[in-house]
């Protein structure tokens, strides 16, 4: 039997929720969003065809709640990447890069729910709520400027990532997101001593 069929554990009386979260994930991890059906998940989860239903009306519902949660995994980890922006933006920034490859290689399952075709969009970037924003308002650029970049970095961030995931990376994607990054923050710095 697939490791993702196998019952994970025991479930307790109201704890079926977060088990087919959990066989979810491991389930899109294995076979990508599309490849298992809520019937496999109650399979993971070693309960009854119909158990499932209780907690979620189908699988659109399941997969929603998963990408939203991997969603929250993936801001809080960036907001600890970021850490205050200490000890200088820069520095605190590239962590930012590090976070984002980081979560895509241990929460599979999250980071392909969150980023499959018709899933809904992260939220627009806020400086006052987002670690992104929060470094760039760090490193001096704001407003429709800032949002720009930042669909810039996760585009460099995303696209890496991805390609790691189908081992179509020729490099270590560290290496590059060191390198795309340092790029860019020249970039930025040499555009304020143009202005």
């Amino acid at each position: 039997m697939p490791e993702a069929e196998k019952p994970r554990r025991a479930y307790h009386h109201g704890n079926l929720h977060e088990a087919l979260l959990d066989a979810a994930a491991a389930l899109v991890a294995e076979r990508g969003p599309e490849g298992f059906s809520l019937l496999d998940a109650a399979r993971a989860c070693g309960v009854s065809a119909s158990a499932p239903y209780k907690h979620f009306p189908d699988k659109a519902a399941l997969m929603q709640e998963l990408a939203r949660r991997g969603g929250t995994k993936l801001y809080d980890r960036l907001g600890a990447a970021w850490g205050g922006g200490l000890p200088d933006a820069p520095k605190a920034f590239l962590r930012l890069g590090h976070a984002y490859l980081a979560f895509a290689r241990e929460e599979p399952g999250y980071y392909l729910a969150l980023f499959r075709p018709g899933a809904q969009p992260p939220p627009p970037l806020d400086p006052n709520t987002s670690p992104m924003g929060a470094a760039l308002v760090a490193l001096g650029v704001g407003g429709p400027q800032g949002g720009g970049i930042a669909l810039q970095i996760w585009a460099l961030s995303h696209g890496l990532a991805s390609l790691e995931r189908s081992g179509q990376l020729p490099l270590p994607a560290e290496d590059l997101i060191n390198t795309g990054v340092a790029r860019l923050l020249r970039g930025l710095r040499a555009e304020h001593e143009a202005d």
